[in-house]
């Protein structure tokens, strides 16, 4: 694509809303404007056709954070990072949405530390976004934070103003929004020596013991300047959950419309039948080894025989009854009947809150309809259900569900 659609969104909803048209190979805008509210987003929807579509997320709403790690960052780090941190977050980990960014060393201490990037803020408001944007059928390729995309050079701080605020970037990973009455105070919380500003500012002048450098010939319309330094900033807030799929689109000619039709019904003839037994097979053995795992993981050491494994639960409850695990092997219980009962749904991971007596259990399923259905039989065995949000993931549904006894 050689011209991107990029759109600064507010706060709210009924923030204002900034916009920009930028022809990459031209390096020039093409056009611009603003929204007095997301109401008025349905005007750029013929705009973003066959154009990259960016969506920037004012730099107040998203946090960036640079996270130490015990070791150097891996694919368990990764499933770990939420408990890592949790101690530093205001706000329940469920409430919030962690997007990584490159892994890094630094020294410190003469020791080399390694860590993780991320970006964190809340789920339900970014959520809010995606779907506002997608019901004016605009999708965008690329969510990213404003400030990030300010230019920067190593010992220099760097500015613009927009809307009456000022957007900063002190170093590579770390960003602010500032109102106007706050600007000095916050140069000199952040000491800021050296500022590359892009907007034209008499309060700036008016700081003491700020160095100054500027170029008229930079000063440009935020979204162009932000626009320019995509191609040098490839963080992307699009991810797990969020992540954009790919899609292609194939034009074949009409008279090959027939016979393709034809071709794909009698494969699916011949193998539909072998393919759901062996689906079915595989998701029956899924389930039997995940209960297994998760029996194990409970009682370290104990044999496990697959066949008697809901008598042994059993058994475990009666030695533990009034127990700190009681609790558990309660729930576990009644999760065997589930993964027994309903076909096409697997778990990723589960995890047991003990102070609330409550399982957190990740799953895939075939379909929406599928969670709807162990939600019932849950509830049915005198269970409180909790259903988090349902995303699909290819040709299966991803969710999570938390589940505790009725109090």
């Amino acid at each position: 694509m050689s011209e991107t659609l990029i759109i600064r969104l507010g706060h709210k909803q009924t923030d204002k809303l900034h916009w920009l048209i930028f022809s990459d190979a031209e390096q020039e805008i093409i056009a611009s404007g603003e929204l007095a509210n997301a109401s008025e987003l349905a005007s750029l929807t013929d705009k973003a056709d066959s154009r990259q579509l960016v969506a920037l997320l004012p730099a107040s709403d998203v946090q960036l954070k640079k996270v130490i790690l015990p070791a150097k960052w891996n694919r368990k780090l990764q499933q770990a990072l939420p408990y890592i941190i949790e101690d530093e977050l205001a706000c329940d980990l469920d409430d919030l949405f962690i997007a990584i960014d490159e892994p890094f060393q630094e020294i410190q201490n003469e020791e080399t530390k390694h860590g993780i990037k991320v970006a964190i803020l809340n789920k339900a408001w970014f959520e809010a976004w995606l779907e506002c944007l997608s019901s004016y059928e605009l999708s965008p390729q690329k969510v990213i934070p404003d400030a990030l995309l300010l230019p920067f050079e190593a010992d220099k701080a760097s500015a613009i103003s927009l809307d009456d605020n000022w957007l900063v970037k002190t170093n590579e990973w770390q960003i602010a929004q500032v109102e106007p009455i706050w600007l000095s105070a916050y140069i000199g919380a952040a000491n800021i020596e050296t500022l590359v500003h892009f907007s034209p500012s008499e309060q700036l002048s008016e700081i003491s013991n700020l160095n100054l450098v500027s170029n008229e010939s930079q000063f440009d319309l935020p979204l162009a300047i932000f626009t320019k330094q995509l191609t040098h900033n490839p963080f992307n807030l699009l991810q797990g959950d969020y992540q954009v799929k790919k899609q292609k689109n194939v034009v074949r000619p009409a008279w090959r419309a027939p016979a393709i039709a034809a071709s794909i019904a009698l494969l699916l003839t011949l193998g539909l039948k072998g393919f759901q037994a062996y689906q079915l097979d595989q998701q029956a053995n899924l389930a039997k080894q995940n209960v297994i795992d998760q029996y194990k993981s409970a009682f370290p050491g104990t044999k496990v025989r697959p066949h008697l494994i809901k008598k042994q639960l059993s058994n475990r409850l009666k030695q533990v009854e009034g127990g700190s695990d009681a609790g558990f092997l309660e729930l576990m219980n009644d999760l065997v009947i589930v993964f027994k009962e309903v076909d096409n749904f697997a778990p990723d991971s589960l995890r047991y809150d003990q102070k609330r007596n409550e399982i957190r259990l990740r799953a895939k399923g075939k379909d929406f309809q599928t969670f709807g259905k162990v939600k019932s039989i849950l509830e049915n065995q005198g269970l409180e259900v909790s259903q988090g949000s349902l995303n699909n993931d290819g040709d299966n549904v991803v969710g999570e569900i938390k589940i505790k006894r009725q109090s």
